[in-house]
């Protein structure tokens, strides 16, 4: 995958965030596995799956 696209994915996915969860420290993204940092340990785990519905309401 080309780091273009897959930063263009990130900042859909780190906007998502910044605006409708809980405060995390950073988020890992490698364009098929979201990690959601928090507190020095991974919270959250996502697929690219889970993520289908950012990609289809963020231009």
């Amino acid at each position: 995958m080309n780091y273009k696209k897959l930063q263009l994915q990130y900042d859909k996915i780190y906007s998502y965030f910044k605006n409708t969860t809980e405060p995390f420290d950073f988020l890992e993204w490698d364009g098929k596995i979201l990690k959601v940092w928090g507190y020095n340990t991974v919270v959250e785990k996502y697929c690219f799956r889970d993520l289908s519905f950012i990609w289809k309401n963020k231009k």
